[in-house]
């Protein structure tokens, strides 16, 4: 099973706005994932920004955020698993 942190989500993220017009929540939800320090929010935060992006985003963007969110468990199913911990 691969299992994308909200660190890594953030990066694919950050990457996949960085043309996009400056929003403080999703700034300040990527920093937060970044020093392992983000909230539940903050992490539902990024969830809800790259399932934006994959839903009308265009080209790579679109596919980087969808495959950031495609996470899929053990048999196949289709679950998308999301860490929640912060880790040192």
């Amino acid at each position: 099973m691969y299992r994308m942190t909200p660190h890594e989500q953030a990066d694919v993220l950050a990457r996949i706005a960085a043309t996009a017009p400056y929003d403080s929540t999703r700034s300040a939800a990527i920093e937060s994932a970044r020093t392992n320090r983000a909230t539940a929010l903050q992490v539902m935060e990024i969830h809800r920004c790259l399932q934006r992006w994959a839903d009308i985003g265009m080209g790579s963007a679109r596919d980087e955020a969808r495959r950031a969110l495609a996470q899929v468990d053990d048999d196949g199913q289709g679950v998308r698993w999301y860490e929640t911990g912060g880790g040192s």
